[in-house]
């Protein structure tokens, strides 16, 4: 991969900001927190636009705005950071994310209290994610991939719903322990490097070049593959996923969904496909297996869910099948299909998020049968409904569409039996979305009940905002996106020459 110097340091500013904001949200009167909070992501984000604006597109497969700060010179481990294509586009997700959840925090009537400690656990997560993304160490993405954990353990914990103590020790346990295999594998390609050149490297250029039998490249890619199979999640490790999303407070779960669980399949990509070509070869049938599976498995119990935070939870599971499908294809739009996807899911899922958030502080209750025809006296919010439904379909014109179109032609190169599963997940995601736009638009409900709703407005209204328009442009402008990526296709492709 060829690397390109900063010029400036964007990717370590990117990560003080949000810190920075965090010590004026300590330092500072409480009522002031989530201003300071606003204005750091405010900020990180504004950054995150100069990179996107300033990165060159005809080079998107290499390495750019690279920084390089040796933390401990003996093993060879440095904090590297930059952003070839893949990096960008996960890192143009977390500041945008990152900023829509604090806007919708601001008048979330469920966070009243510990305001510091809440806005400081946000600002804190975001400079993790940044760090997970750009990192080229692999001992440092450990370090923050596992960081990412504490913040968002007492955010579940703190402000979230009735078992929020149960969801927040079984999010914590099932992550940190997965990621042991992780640092596992990792001990086991620095060790590979020191017998290849005789010194231990974390580096994930200096990985490439190592070489491996078959069995231990196998055993080295499973290892990393239950971390992030965990993390993404995948069918049967997912678990964990329904219940902290469940009682996650809503800007906590728009974070989970959006951003978190994207730690898992760009990790996938960029580790195990990446490092492990041979192994992510032997092993295709098994894993594109796992992601029709999960796509299946996921969409039946997303149907039969009456608690609608759990109803977009599962969805989650069902639409992370068609990335991790899509990826283990090993093809062009297969990839192309995996990673714009990932983009995609995070804003309908973190809008989908906030739509259940709005109707709880309205209605009170997460149960489908009480949202009956709960969107008929609030035109506004309907449109913002209806707009990310249709996309999370998977309808032309939404953000999902290209990665379930583009995922089923990259199965056709294969078998049309594997396309026609594909296909019938897709059904499923259709079935279960509708069923939910029929009991908000369509159910009956007695007009006294809602006389007194007031449509969305002011901060949450921007949350909104700040998502359609993504889903909207990814839907109608897909090759904005597409430009992004596509040098980072052509590196994953040529692991491949010789072997497809």
């Amino acid at each position: 991969m060829e690397i390109l110097r900063a010029d400036f340091p964007f990717i370590s500013l990117s990560m003080i900001l949000p810190v920075v904001a965090s010590v004026f949200v300590l330092a500072l009167r409480e009522e002031l927190s989530k201003w300071i909070a606003l204005l750091g992501t405010g900020l990180t984000f504004l950054l995150s636009l100069v990179v996107v604006f300033s990165f060159d597109y005809s080079k998107s497969g290499s390495v750019q705005f690279y920084e390089e700060y040796t933390i401990l010179q003996e093993l060879g481990v440095k904090l590297s950071l930059g952003l070839d294509g893949l990096s960008l586009l996960m890192y143009f997700l977390t500041t945008l994310i990152s900023l829509v959840a604090i806007l919708w925090s601001i008048r979330d009537e469920q966070i009243s209290f510990r305001l510091k400690e809440y806005y400081v656990a946000f600002l804190l997560t975001e400079t993790f994610l940044v760090g997970v993304f750009a990192s080229f160490d692999l001992l440092v993405f450990y370090v923050f991939y596992e960081l990412t954990l504490i913040p968002m353990l007492f955010v579940i914990g703190v402000w979230g719903y009735k078992l929020r103590l149960y969801s927040a020790y079984k999010f914590f346990i099932y992550i940190f322990f997965s990621s042991l295999f992780l640092l596992l594998g990792i001990a086991g390609v620095a060790v590979e490097h020191f017998f290849d050149f005789g010194r231990f490297s974390f580096s994930y250029f200096d990985a490439l070049k190592n070489s491996y039998s078959l069995g231990l490249e196998i055993f080295l890619f499973l290892l990393f593959f239950i971390a992030f199979a965990v993390k993404t999640p995948i069918v049967p490790f997912h678990t964990w996923l329904p219940d902290a999303h469940g009682e996650a407070p809503t800007a906590g779960s728009v974070v989970l969904a959006a951003i978190l669980l994207k730690m898992g399949t760009y990790a996938l990509l960029r580790f195990n496909v990446g490092l492990f070509p041979n192994a992510t070869y032997e092993l295709m049938p098994m894993l594109i297996t796992l992601g029709i599976l999960t796509i299946i498995y996921a969409s039946w119990m997303t149907i039969v869910q009456n608690n609608v935070k759990r109803f977009v939870a599962y969805s989650s599971v069902s639409h992370m099948g068609f990335v991790v499908t899509a990826m283990f294809l090993l093809n062009e739009e297969g990839l192309r299909a995996s990673i714009i996807e990932m983009f995609a899911h995070g804003m309908t899922s973190a809008s989908l998020f906030m739509i259940a958030g709005f109707i709880y502080h309205r209605l009170h209750t997460f149960n489908m049968e009480s949202l009956r025809g709960s969107l008929r006296f609030m035109p506004l919010f309907a449109v913002v409904v209806a707009t990310t439904a249709f996309a999370a379909m998977g309808l032309p014109g939404g953000s999902s569409f290209w990665g379930k179109f583009l995922t089923v032609l990259s199965a056709k190169e294969y078998s049309y039996y594997l396309a026609f599963l594909v296909l019938v997940g897709a059904f499923f995601s259709a079935a279960y979305v509708l069923y939910m736009l029929k009991t908000l638009f369509l159910d009956f409900r007695e007009e006294s009940i809602l006389i007194h709703f007031q449509d969305v407005r002011g901060f949450k209204l921007s949350a909104f905002v700040a998502v359609i328009i993504p889903i909207l442009l990814i839907g109608f402008f897909p090759h904005i996106f597409f430009n992004m990526f596509e040098g980072s296709i052509d590196f994953f492709l040529k692991l491949f020459e010789g072997l497809m």
